[in-house]
């Protein structure tokens, strides 16, 4: 099998990456400066395997501290330590856009996620023009596309040091130089953006994938890109929240709500209202806003594809994605890591790590089933 033989592959190079690694280093932002995670190699599978074998991880047993009862769960500390832990593992699922999208029959994943982002520049009415915030960019998969869709200039920001690295380097790989002028990535704190990133009124439009979720605290986010926005600037973010079917009294809810928290380093997920609240607290008029997790049902029909169709599935070897994010994928990895850890070579923390990150995507299956929990209520605002 194509995997096993990947899996293979990579071990007889892990010894000179651990050497890489350890002489990494960077610039730190806000936050800690991760230098001992090496942002070495490319995009494709064999290479991120490489990596979650590889790469130095965060302290799993620190993060999952934070979640038991007596922990601290400090918002900005624990969406760090996570993306140390989960980056090189979201890569290997997902490639470099992480976040979920409408769909339908006889589209493939990969271009459900591009549309999903098309979906948000056109939205915002992005142009060759619009300089643009993408906040909580990740590795920086969306912002690329966005530029190439739009032409528009968007900076990054993302608190987690690795991602910023990742960022340039798959930037430096795979984009031309004309390109990459208008790509710009910053290691920052999105609750601190003028004027240590941007100056105040100087952006036309901000956004947000599947990242505002990481502080449940909106109101805080939002004031801060509405100093950076012109009067009469857009904002666009696509949430994750709890619909108004969840109840916090029905044990199971509160259970698939806990799970998707410890599995995706959020302390508290909220519902839509409290979103929608929050923008409009912080000076902003909603013009758009709505599920599409239940739109794409009216769109679709019974063409639809639930958003978490991939992680449900028990199996498929359609394509090579497929299987990664199947459970019979996500038990593949844990195998071939428990193997290496055998050999003595997989990182401490990378089994747990991926231990952590299936339980999470169960409880997303399980959320979206019962249709308690959306990735994807969008909101469209502007600056008043």
């Amino acid at each position: 099998m194509k995997f096993v033989r990947s899996a293979v592959s990579v071990l007889a190079i892990l010894q000179s990456v651990r050497a890489e690694n350890a002489e990494a280093k960077c610039d730190a932002g806000s936050g800690k400066c991760s230098a001992d995670i090496s942002e070495e190699g490319d995009i494709g599978t064999a290479s991120r395997l490489n990596s979650i074998m590889s790469n130095t991880k965060g302290d799993i047993g620190s993060y999952a501290s934070r979640f038991e009862d007596n922990g601290t769960l400090e918002e900005r500390q624990t969406t760090e330590e996570y993306y140390d832990l989960a980056t090189d593992f979201y890569e290997y699922g997902w490639g470099s856009s992480f976040h979920f999208g409408a769909r339908f029959q006889g589209e493939t994943l990969e271009e459900s996620i591009r549309r999903h982002e098309y979906f948000l520049a056109h939205k915002l009415g992005l142009n060759f023009d619009s300089k643009v915030a993408d906040l909580g960019m990740g590795v920086g998969g969306p912002l690329r596309s966005i530029v190439k869709f739009s032409g528009a200039h968007v900076t990054g920001v993302t608190i987690n040091n690795y991602q910023v690295r990742r960022a340039k380097k798959i930037t430096k790989q795979r984009e031309s130089a004309q390109l990459a002028k208008r790509m710009n990535y910053v290691h920052g704190d999105f609750t601190e953006l003028v004027p240590k990133v941007f100056e105040a009124e100087s952006l036309d439009a901000v956004y947000y994938i599947e990242s505002a979720c990481h502080l449940s605290n909106r109101t805080e986010i939002f004031l801060e890109s509405a100093k950076a926005l012109k009067k009469g600037g857009k904002l666009f973010t696509y949430e994750w929240v709890m619909t108004d079917r969840f109840d916090p009294n029905n044990k199971e809810h509160m259970e698939i709500k806990k799970g998707v928290e410890y599995g995706n380093g959020i302390e508290n997920l909220i519902s839509q209202n409290d979103v929608i609240k929050s923008l409009k607290d912080s000076g902003f008029k909603i013009t758009e806003h709505g599920d599409l997790q239940d739109i794409a049902e009216d769109w679709y029909g019974d063409q639809n594809v639930p958003w978490y169709f991939d992680i449900a599935r028990e199996w498929s070897f359609e394509s090579i994605s497929a299987f990664k994010l199947s459970q019979f994928g996500q038990r593949a990895l844990q195998k071939v890591l428990w193997l290496v850890e055998k050999i003595g070579l997989v990182p401490a923390g990378a089994i747990a790590t991926e231990d952590m990150l299936s339980s999470g995507a169960r409880a997303l299956v399980k959320g979206g089933q019962q249709k308690i929990f959306t990735p994807m209520y969008y909101i469209l605002a502007e600056k008043l």
